[in-house]
């Protein structure tokens, strides 16, 4: 049985996922430094210009406590709780604007980290209902406070480009993500599709050839001491059934089968003459398409199969043609298989995925079964 490979993510891209934080708190360090020269510059009592970087420091500490435990959140497909996304950005808005009031101008920057963070710990919508308002903030600040402040449309473009690009980078995860699951499903759903047809196909061939070494055991019991040449005969033929179905079984754990309309109409005509059943059976398929012969093998060997073990016919009659092939039997109503025994139902799986249909029931007197290719 072929092995399915399930995705996994591999430890370097857990790492990876771990360590983001950390790297995308150093990178707001660096973007954030021309803010800690602003602190320096508007400040010019040393307690002031400490206060402000403690402030700065508090900001950058906040970003990474919030942009950390939004990340796990959104690792595991999920909104961060409120605690972190609600509260956690408004305690970054919070320090921002302190520390936009201690760096002057060159702490505008800080709105970028808004930005950013916003897309993180909030639905994508509200994200960028937020991110506009930042920039209309960015502008209107500055103005009504009377600030020459030089912050123009290109400060803007800006916030709305690193903002789309950080929202395209979290869509391509999260798709990402989902098709990783979805092929985790596809391999569990081929494991478990191969797992049917194996099961399927191993009582096909199993069930068939034991059925026939049982029926003609008994016969050579029958025959001990009243035809002794007949049951050593009849043993020849158990053993080598016996070893054609080791045959069998080797072939279909190895992924291969050798079952043929011409092959089972032999085996058929064997396995009912022992079984004591008078069989009517086609002389020729060459009217079959090839393509559906071993189809229509598979349904002879079921069907077969039914009559030695459940019924008790005693006459078996089989047609078949360029679309359909039907076993018919005359054995009582008690003995038959139901419609949802084991086989029939793998049979039945079998046909419609090759396009055609099965019906098993009463029909003439007897028992049919019958396959038909619809086209």
């Amino acid at each position: 049985m072929p092995e399915s490979t399930v995705p996994t993510a591999t430890p370097v891209a857990r790492d990876g996922e771990r360590r983001m934080p950390l790297v995308v708190a150093l990178v707001w360090t660096v973007i954030l430094t021309p803010t800690a020269f602003g602190v320096h510059q508007r400040q010019d009592s040393l307690g002031w210009e400490i206060l402000g970087y403690a402030v700065l420091a508090g900001f950058l500490a906040a970003f990474y406590y919030v942009f950390t435990r939004a990340a796990m959140a959104r690792r595991r497909g999920e909104l961060p709780p409120c605690a972190v996304g609600r509260f956690g950005f408004a305690a970054l808005c919070v320090l921002g604007a302190l520390v936009v009031g201690f760096a002057g101008q060159n702490g505008v920057v800080v709105w970028f980290a808004l930005s950013q963070i916003a897309l993180v710990v909030m639905p994508r919508r509200e994200a960028w209902a937020t991110i506009g308002s930042i920039c209309v903030a960015v502008l209107a600040v500055p103005w009504s406070l009377g600030l020459d402040w030089e912050v123009n449309v290109w400060f803007l473009v800006a916030i709305l480009g690193s903002a789309w690009a950080t929202d395209s980078i979290f869509r391509l995860r999260t798709t990402n993500r989902e098709l990783t699951r979805a092929q985790e499903q596809i391999a569990s759903m081929a494991v478990e599709q191969e797992r049917l047809r194996f099961a399927r196909d191993l009582h096909d061939v199993v069930g068939h050839s034991l059925t026939a070494a049982t029926v003609k055991a008994q016969l050579a019991r029958r025959m001990v001491g009243a035809d002794d040449d007949r049951a050593r005969s009849e043993l020849r033929e158990v053993e080598g059934l016996l070893r054609d179905a080791l045959k069998d079984v080797r072939g279909t754990v190895a992924g291969y089968r050798d079952v043929t309309l011409t092959s089972e109409l032999v085996r058929a005509a064997t396995v009912l003459e022992a079984a004591g059943v008078t069989a009517e059976l086609p002389g020729a398929v060459d009217d079959v398409p090839a393509g559906r012969r071993e189809l229509f093998g598979w349904v002879l060997r079921e069907a077969v199969t039914n009559v030695v073990r459940h019924s008790r016919a005693t006459h078996a009659r089989v047609a078949v043609g360029p679309d359909f092939i039907e076993v018919w039997n005359d054995g009582a109503d008690g003995t038959r298989p139901g419609p949802a025994s084991s086989g029939l139902v793998g049979l039945r799986e079998r046909v419609e995925a090759a396009g055609g249909t099965l019906r098993a029931g009463p029909s003439g007197g007897g028992w049919t079964v019958t396959a038909r290719m619809v086209s």
